[in-house]
């Protein structure tokens, strides 16, 4: 929701909200000065960040960081963006807790001794998640690190997901397993993802240039071509969950094959969903259901590939 409206500038600090720890509903109740004084905090993070990345030897990342031109700009309160980014940090520490929780019962019980690992790991990427968010205001939202901090956030999911299927192995009731397509349909829908996140940079790009219409319509002719990509590789994985959906016994579909469907069906909800931000200019409420939908497919096609596990493959 944060990306879809816009908000991830919502709250110009971090962790605090305007410098409290929950955000102002009128602007009355910050100072006068309020835009410069959070934008010099905001810019001393950003050169703190850059001799970080200096000391790793990430030189040409460090001057790009300072070069760019949209760290400078002061951001201006807006009430609905600072309360939907602050819910959105609401959700990140309630995610530590449990995190931590988790971590706490891994440890102390040792029949969840097979999970430590995958907890751990999952808990030191929601820590680096957590630090990276603050990089993303400090920066004002820096291409690259938006994307990083979207796509990390799943890392931490999937190591999450392996700690429970450790524990107690994933089952669909009569589900045909098969090895190249669950795990294809992985590695290509986290790549559809990933290309995802570097079109709605490529967006956000036209959008602050004033060249985001072309005719009416979105511009594509100033995008790359892997926003080619992006727009048609969903269908070709759904095409080959459909071919392999095919070559099945001749039984009618049913639950077993729920999975797949659901594949499918969210696939095609997709498909309409880019359609739609080309024909209307990237709607707010369309890009939204395109960002938790998407999300959706990676995760789905992760349980199903560690579904193989614990089935024959056919």
């Amino acid at each position: 929701m944060v990306r879809a409206t816009g908000s991830g500038m919502g709250c110009p600090d971090w962790p605090r909200c305007f410098g409290l720890w929950a955000p102002p509903t009128c602007d009355c109740d910050l100072p006068a000065n309020y835009e410069q004084v959070f934008l010099e905090k905001r810019l001393a993070k950003v050169q703190r960040f850059a001799q970080t990345l200096e000391r790793f030897g990430l030189t040409q990342q460090a001057q790009t960081l300072r070069e760019n031109p949209y760290v400078d700009l002061p951001e201006k309160f807006d009430p609905i963006k600072a309360w939907i980014e602050y819910i959105n940090r609401l959700f990140g520490v309630l995610s530590g807790f449990a995190a931590t929780a988790f971590v706490f019962f891994v440890f102390r019980h040792k029949a969840f001794s097979a999970q430590r690992l995958w907890v751990v790991a999952g808990f030191l990427l929601l820590l680096i998640n957590a630090w990276l968010g603050s990089i993303v205001v400090a920066s004002n939202l820096l291409p690259g690190i938006v994307s990083l901090h979207y796509l990390l956030a799943f890392a931490c999911l999937f190591a999450f997901m392996m700690a429970m299927h450790k524990q107690r192995t994933f089952h669909w009731p009569g589900f045909r397993s098969n090895s190249l397509l669950q795990w294809g349909l992985f590695i290509g829908t986290m790549a559809v993802v990933l290309l995802g996140t570097w079109t709605r940079e490529q967006v956000d790009l036209l959008r602050l240039n004033g060249i985001l219409s072309d005719g009416g319509h979105l511009n594509m002719a100033d995008m790359d071509n892997l926003f080619i990509v992006h727009r048609y590789l969903p269908v070709l994985l759904a095409f080959w969950v459909v071919m392999h959906l095919r070559k099945l016994p001749g039984e009618s579909l049913g639950t077993a094959e729920f999975p797949y469907l659901l594949f499918v069906g969210i696939s095609l909800l997709q498909i309409g969903l880019g359609a739609i931000h080309i024909w209307f200019l990237v709607p707010t409420w369309a890009q939204l259901f395109h960002v938790v939908l998407g999300s959706s497919l990676p995760v789905l096609a992760f349980y199903l590939a560690l579904h193989h596990s614990n089935t024959e493959t056919t």
